[in-house]
């Protein structure tokens, strides 16, 4: 019943089409820290007096464009891309720009047409195979990815991403240790390579080596304040009987957040299963269903310890309560049997 990290190449996925290369998503300027949000706006404000002062400058509007993509205001991105792209539509960078745009957006057809018209601008356009290659991976196209790899390395044998998204192309074929051996060697040309470092800690966790807690760790080191990659190392811990080392984590993660209710859970499940301290298990399950309502692992888990120590009444309904959640939670099914034969017994 409890958290399992999600599998490795979904994860990779995520990451491509979110924009890898440490194009994460990123939060809109209202939710960021008021001082960062204050920086931000003032390179806004920058921008936007540099194109009243000069408008038919396109890279002013290209940048702005950036910055409206990194902070998803699609449509705005999207408005001056066009903006830059009336002024000097030779330039490949900018299809490229405008391909991310739309990758963004949703509109697939769209972006792949921009990467091919970047590509008829500059044959040697890494940013453009870069892209390609992402899509042609989503799509499982892993020929074509490769070919796209391979005119990258052409170009500049130092293009770490390439490396790194062979290693995917590897993975999705089964072939791990070839796969290891690329994220290696995009760390090898980019030390600060965080996916690389992240996809080798999830493939040396899912192996239970202790290498994991290396990758891990260095992930942490380009990114101190990533709470999945903290969650992922907690979860090591956890599959690996370090329990204290694990909650220790769960509760920084919840210093920082303290509504990711998958450390509370988890926290939960270790006092239930491992460390068999029901009363403290019961106290996170409730907080966990506290942040997550339709939690229906966490009813029933709850559900669980309650029996454990002789409290059938909350035992019982948290169990009815995990089967409105899921109907045929066969689990809960069985506790609520238990629970009745137990009374039976005790009844006769």
């Amino acid at each position: 019943m409890r958290v399992l990290s999600p599998s490795i190449i979904v994860f990779v996925f995520l990451l491509i089409t979110m924009g890898a290369c440490r194009q994460k998503k990123q939060a809109p300027i209202a939710d960021k820290p008021a001082s960062e949000s204050d920086v931000l706006l003032e390179r806004l404000d920058v921008l936007n007096k540099q194109i009243q002062t000069d408008s038919l400058n396109p890279e002013f509007y290209h940048e702005r464009a950036i910055f409206y993509y990194k902070n998803e205001e699609f449509n705005e991105a999207l408005k001056d891309m066009w903006t830059a792209l009336e002024i000097d539509s030779t330039y490949a960078e900018y299809h490229v720009t405008l391909a991310d745009v739309y990758l963004g957006m949703g509109k697939m057809q769209a972006c792949i047409e921009s990467l091919d018209k970047a590509l008829e601008l500059d044959a040697e356009n890494i940013r453009a195979y870069i892209k390609q290659a992402e899509i042609n991976i989503v799509f499982h196209k892993y020929k074509e990815a490769l070919e796209n790899i391979d005119k990258v390395l052409k170009i500049d044998e130092l293009e770490a991403k390439a490396y790194f998204l062979r290693g995917v192309v590897l993975l999705e074929n089964g072939d791990t240790v070839t796969g290891i051996r690329n994220f290696q060697k995009a760390i090898d040309v980019d030390q600060d390579y965080f996916d690389a470092h992240l996809q080798l800690g999830i493939l040396y966790a899912d192996k239970k080596n202790k290498l994991a807690i290396d990758y891990f760790n260095n992930a942490l080191n380009i990114d101190p304040k990533n709470k999945e990659v903290s969650y992922y190392l907690a979860m090591f811990y956890q599959e690996t009987g370090n329990y204290e080392m694990a909650t220790q984590i769960y509760n920084s993660i919840l210093d920082v957040e303290p509504d990711f209710y998958f450390a509370l859970y988890n926290i939960a499940y270790t006092n239930l299963v491992y460390l068999k301290d029901f009363e403290t298990a019961i106290d996170y399950f409730t907080q966990t269903i506290a942040i997550n309502p339709e939690y229906a692992d966490a009813y029933y888990n709850r559900g669980f310890a309650f029996e454990l120590i002789d409290d059938v009444d909350n035992s019982r309904k948290d169990y009815k309560k995990t089967l409105e959640l899921i109907p045929n939670y066969e689990k809960a099914i069985d506790g609520l049997n238990r629970i009745d034969e137990f009374l039976l017994e005790k009844n006769q």
